[in-house]
């Protein structure tokens, strides 16, 4: 005899998230598809990508998605108050973070900090909320530039562009990441 468990875990599957394109420009794109995790076809609970918790005073933002815990907030200290700063001082700013009662935020690496990147909007490539006052300037990533490693690989959510800039640039900000996928 066959019986159903009245009790079972509901699994959610980490994989990467959708890039946020919902428009279909030419059959065949991303708009067609919209592959990705988040606001999946398949498992109507998978609606809601990004969660926002309070803890200890500290906004953090959790990705359903990915598994990885942002600092929601750029004007807070999990984005270093909002400040810019040579690359160097963001990674050593993030190892000694202590934020939202945890001591084990980083700095992202390139593809973690694409992975908040949303490609349908414009002038402002992030979803706010639930990450607030990003602004337009660069984010630093964890990623040194291979073909140039006095460089590092940064992200500029006004629309959403990557590229390499001098780890000595005195101009990068930083959003804090904790946890992994």
């Amino acid at each position: 005899m066959n019986k159903t468990p009245k009790h079972h875990k509901n699994i959610i599957t980490r994989q990467l998230p959708k890039t946020g394109q919902t428009v279909e420009y030419q059959a065949g794109d991303d708009g067609t598809y919209e592959a990705g995790w988040w606001k999946g076809r398949l498992n109507s609970n998978n609606k809601v990508r990004f969660v926002s918790k309070t803890i200890g005073g500290d906004v953090v933002v959790i990705d359903r998605a990915t598994g990885l815990m942002w600092a929601a907030d750029g004007n807070a200290a999990g984005c270093n108050l909002g400040g810019v700063s040579t690359w160097s001082f963001a990674v050593t700013y993030a190892e000694a973070l202590t934020f939202a009662g945890f001591t084990d935020w980083r700095l992202p690496n390139v593809k973690e900090l694409m992975s908040i990147v949303n490609y349908s909007k414009t002038l402002s490539s992030i979803d706010e909320p639930p990450f607030s006052n990003t602004g337009s300037n660069i984010f630093w990533t964890s990623t040194t530039y291979r073909q140039l490693t006095t460089s590092a690989w940064r992200i500029a959510f006004t629309f959403g562009s990557v590229a390499a800039n001098a780890k000595s640039d005195p101009f990068g900000s930083l959003r804090c990441v904790r946890g992994g996928v």
